[in-house]
């Protein structure tokens, strides 16, 4: 059993980095190796990246906005004398904190459906990509904001459990009963519109 939560602590943490690698980075990011800070914002650049598209109005935002996590986390990992803890969520809650920042700020202006130009001829690559994302985020956009956050960070980020209980600060119980509601009110609300 203790080899099974051995391998279990040894999961990949970040698309290609472990929490042992996480872990040994961020030491020598601490210590001055620009070299291990440079693999970390690689290893976790395009995780935060799309969650800041999420919660974000347009690229230029989300860029922005991940950009600005990474400045803060550096700025804090410069700033204490050592790391506590998963960073992958550490990274999550100050972009969400950051993208929350941004839509206070930002004041979004409304277009109207006149002033957009009309079909494309063709289809460029990844529009089908683009098209599944909007249709989730019309329809996650029916959700209250913390059912959406959940569902957000769950399907679209591809998150544990446990480490969105780390980012909103709930316990776990309290994320799966609310995940749990919002699947039950998206079904309610697909089965209402005959969504496809």
């Amino acid at each position: 059993m203790e080899i099974i939560l051995m391998i279990w602590d040894v999961l990949i943490d970040g698309k290609g980095v472990n929490r042992i690698q996480t872990e040994l980075l961020l030491r020598k990011a601490q210590s001055g190796d620009t070299g291990a800070l440079d693999t970390l914002i690689a290893a976790y650049y395009p995780q935060i990246l799309n969650y800041c598209r999420w919660h974000t109005a347009d690229e230029q935002q989300a860029q922005d906005a991940a950009q600005e996590t990474f400045l803060k986390a550096v700025r804090w990992l410069d700033s204490c004398g050592g790391f506590q803890g998963a960073f992958r969520p550490f990274l999550y809650k100050i972009a969400k904190n950051i993208c929350i920042d941004l839509n206070r700020t930002m004041e979004r202006s409304e277009v109207s459906l006149e002033s957009l130009p009309g079909e494309p001829a063709y289809q460029e690559s990844g529009f089908a990509a683009a098209e599944e994302k909007a249709s989730l985020r019309a329809l996650t956009a029916q959700l209250e904001p913390e059912q959406r956050e959940l569902v957000l960070l769950r399907f679209a980020q591809q998150l544990k459990l446990r480490e969105i209980a780390q980012i909103t600060g709930l316990p776990l119980r309290t994320v799966q009963s609310r995940l749990r509601a919002a699947l039950k009110t998206l079904k309610m609300q697909l089965e209402k519109e005959d969504w496809r």
